[in-house]
């Protein structure tokens, strides 16, 4: 999946490059973090609020959002080279969150940024591969725009107003601490059932909630959704991007 990475005033976000893009037009649709939800990827604000990462996901049947310290990553700067997206870029690494992470970085943009929950570096992060090679991120473009970071706490869901009409209800984030909500993902999605039935551990959609919302999102494929969160029909093997 592509993501966007924006940041101003110390601030960044990491999130779905499609949201992105629907954000630039005006909007936002559940349908577009689709992708995300597939695979267990979170928007992630950095340094907000200050010294401190926010993150939202979707995990049926509700959208978490949780808070954790801003801790400093410790890269020990190696001796690799390489040109990533026509940026000269230099090597380093680090343990963060359990997981051990070989990154590439240009001194060309002196932002101090990267994907995901990476950054501290002289430089923007143009590559990141954990030591297993299970996840890699690498840099597709970079520009400068006007554009503001977006942080909201709820989305609208459209439902029956039961009187022949559609009207939006609000659904707001489930708070949890991020050590808390990264056991229950391991818990939930660890679990080999999941991937047959991925929502195996919570009441069925229809039966519960009694109407589903179906959308496009920007590749033009229908999603389902419910309660303001996408249902998976095709999920993936749990491969989490940090163990504590």
């Amino acid at each position: 999946m592509y993501i966007a990475v924006q940041t101003t005033d110390g601030i960044t976000k990491s999130f779905p490059y499609e949201e992105y893009e629907r954000q630039k037009k005006g909007g936002s649709r559940i349908a577009d973090g689709y992708q995300a939800a597939q695979m267990h990827m979170g928007t992630i604000f950095t340094n907000y609020p200050e010294g401190r990462i926010t993150t939202q996901e979707m995990l049926y049947p509700y959208r978490y959002m949780t808070d954790e310290p801003l801790e400093k990553q410790n890269w020990k700067l190696t001796d690799s080279q390489d040109t990533i997206c026509d940026y000269v870029s230099l090597s380093a690494t680090a343990k963060y969150h359990g997981i051990t992470w070989n990154v590439y970085y240009t001194e060309d943009v002196p932002a101090s940024i990267g994907p995901w929950k990476l950054g501290g570096l002289p430089g923007l992060i143009t590559k990141a591969t954990d030591a297993k090679g299970i996840h890699i991120f690498t840099l597709c473009g970079f520009h400068q725009e006007e554009a503001p970071i977006i942080f909201t706490q709820y989305v609208n869901w459209i439902v029956p107003d039961g009187r022949g009409k559609f009207a939006a209800q609000r659904v707001d984030y489930q708070k949890m601490k991020a050590s808390k909500f990264l056991a229950y993902k391991k818990k939930v999605l660890g679990n080999s059932r999941y991937v047959k039935n991925p929502t195996y551990y919570a009441p069925d959609p229809m039966s519960t909630f009694g109407y589903m919302e179906n959308s496009f999102n920007s590749a033009g494929d229908n999603i389902s959704s419910v309660a303001g969160v996408v249902l998976i029909s095709t999920p993936h093997q749990y491969q989490p991007l940090e163990l504590k």
